[in-house]
């Protein structure tokens, strides 16, 4: 028994040890298969992740601190193809747990690939100040196994963090080493490739000679053209910043070359360019166009970023383990977010519409206004003609009459026997008859346009000119004029720019009230300004100081234009016949 024992117990041992050794084999096959998918940039899906995390409790109980290190590793990766992205971080973070630092056989260049993937994914969740710190730990290790580039590159890859942090002194100070530590390495098309963030920099700030020099070093220097000028994928945003500089330089043909271009692979950027571009060439239907295209690609965008989440996430996987209750939070954040969307989505959607029925609403309604007092200007200015004809026939037919009557006094009198006199008389009688019937047509002709007049006037009294006052009183260059009445005399004066932007004003906003005061006489500017000022309310004195003036002459412009516009030669009921003309009672300012 004892040596059927002694024989069985090694043959035991020996069929455990080679178990053991085909699993372990069939592990490293399983990392080795998924670092060759992950370097050739080939999605871990379709179920490796339950695979990879099988080799993680495989390795955690019987592998060494660098299989473990690199086996949490590859599961993040398979997370981070999986679009979980609270997966992947506690999986990098696991493998960062693992590693031991304090061994000189430890795998730092394993290391510096997990902090480096850490740093992707805090950049595309936005997350400046977590990427800076992996950021420092890839500089570590790349330090630590002399990787000299790499090195230099952590310090080019902190642009970004410190750009979205909004430290412009920062952002600068690590261009600028970066540049002279790739020049001092011999690394001329990387050091000039660094110059297209200082472009950007120099081109907001409105430096457009520098930016142009630095736009040719960098596309001569940094190898990244091709022939035909076209810059290396992914980097088409450069485009964006070729289509700006462009765009200060009013070149506008090759600013909207670029931002198409740049359509392909950047829209929001393209669609934000090409609206910049159509405001500033007048061409609104373009501008409406890319603006909603822009709008679009922007909430897209907002849809896409899941910055609280991952915020969220990371503070409950530091340094724990990844544990089922997480994606619980996670749909419920994910629930809670898309209902929060869809309530401001609802917000945003009934602000519009109450925007767009308030703006047609206004919009009919001034139609309808301007309409209404060209029908009554055009009444009012044909019965003015009538009234003109009317009087010449009336003083014609009375001339007539007076001549016909003497005709008759000398034909009873048997003064006129001769034949031609009595064709002229005859001829003289018909005329007047014709002037008696032009006579009756006009005064048909003046009722009925009378009547139009009246009825006009009515329509035009219901239209609430208030309104328009209002908001023309609470515009911003009105209340600056008002502002000046509490300054001292020489600061009190009105410019000849802020008159034209007063006046402008005044016809946009109060169009009925314009027409009316230009439909009868031709005011001078400063009659039209005084007119302006006692509309608004302004006193006496306060326009003598506004404009300025002296009292006779504001008195002399009051009653021309009272004269002008309602045949009234006086100063003092100018007020009241503005307020009358314009239908307008308007309260004390």
């Amino acid at each position: 028994m004892k040596r059927a024992l002694s024989f069985l117990l090694p043959l035991l041992l020996l069929l455990l040890t080679a178990c053991d050794g085909g699993r372990e084999r069939e592990m490293e096959t399983l990392l080795d298969r998924a670092d060759s998918l992950n370097r050739a940039y080939i999605p871990m899906t379709g179920g490796l992740d339950s695979l990879l995390l099988e080799a993680t409790r495989y390795y955690d109980r019987h592998g060494s601190a660098n299989q473990q290190m690199r086996a949490h590793y590859l599961l993040g990766c398979a997370y981070r193809d999986m679009g979980e992205a609270p997966a992947a971080l506690q999986s990098y973070q696991d493998a960062v747990d693992r590693a031991d630092t304090t061994s000189s056989n430890c795998d730092y260049r394993q290391l510096m690939k997990v902090y480096g993937q850490m740093a992707e994914l805090y950049d595309a969740q936005n997350l400046p100040n977590d990427e800076l710190d992996a950021i420092f730990h890839v500089h570590k290790c790349a330090e630590l196994i002399e990787d000299t580039l790499t090195s230099i590159r952590c310090v080019e890859l902190q642009v970004k963090p410190y750009f979205l942090l909004g430290d412009t002194a920062s952002t600068l100070r690590v261009l600028e080493e970066a540049r002279q530590l790739y020049l001092s390495h011999g690394y001329r098309q990387e050091a000039a490739s660094v110059f297209a963030s200082v472009i950007d920099h120099y081109l907001s700030k409105g430096d457009i000679d520098e930016a142009g020099s630095l736009m040719k070093v960098f596309e001569e220097d940094s190898g990244l053209f091709d022939e035909a000028g076209n810059i290396d994928h992914p980097r088409e945003i450069y485009y964006y910043i070729k289509a700006t500089y462009s765009l200060k330089k009013k070149e506008y043909g090759k600013a909207e070359y670029y931002y198409r271009k740049l359509c392909e692979t950047h829209e929001m950027e393209a669609y934000k360019g090409l609206a910049n571009l159509y405001r500033i060439k007048g061409v609104t239907d373009s501008l409406v166009k890319y603006t909603f295209l822009f709008e679009s690609a922007l909430d897209t965008l907002h849809n896409k970023m899941r910055t609280d989440v991952v915020h969220q996430m990371t503070s409950m996987y530091n340094y724990q383990r990844f544990k089922r209750e997480t994606a619980k939070e996670a749909e419920k954040a994910r629930h809670t977010r898309m209902v929060l969307y869809a309530v401001l989505a609802l917000i945003v959607i009934a602000i519009g519409v109450c925007w767009y029925l308030v703006r047609r609403y206004r919009e009919k309604e001034k139609a309808k206004a301007d309409r209404m007092l060209t029908n009554y200007v055009d009444v009012q200015t044909k019965l003015k003609r009538l009234n003109a004809e009317y009087t010449s026939l009336k003083t014609e037919n009375e001339g007539l009459s007076i001549v016909c009557n003497d005709v008759e006094r000398l034909k009873q009198d048997n003064k006129m026997l001769n034949i031609a006199n009595l064709q002229m008389f005859d001829e003289l009688v018909s005329l007047k008859n014709d002037k008696g019937n032009q006579l009756k047509e006009k005064e048909t002709e003046i009722c009925q346009l009378r009547e139009d007049l009246e009825r006009s006037e009515k329509e035009l009294r219901q239209i609430n000119l208030y309104n328009q006052f209002s908001i023309f009183s609470s515009s911003k260059i009105v209340h600056d004029i008002r502002n000046k009445r509490k300054l001292l005399a020489a600061k009190a004066i009105v410019s000849r720019t802020e008159w034209k932007k007063l006046i402008k004003q005044f016809h946009d906003d109060m169009p009925l009230a314009s027409a009316v005061l230009s439909r009868n006489a031709k005011l001078t500017d400063k009659e039209l300004y005084v007119c302006i000022m006692v509309i608004l309310g302004f006193r006496h004195d306060e326009i003598m100081r506004l404009m300025p003036i002296s009292a006779q002459s504001l008195t002399n412009f009051k009653s021309s234009a009272n004269k002008k516009l309602f045949n009234i030669e006086s100063a003092s009921s100018l007020n009241d016949n503005l307020e009358k003309a314009l239908w307008l009672k308007r309260p004390g300012v």
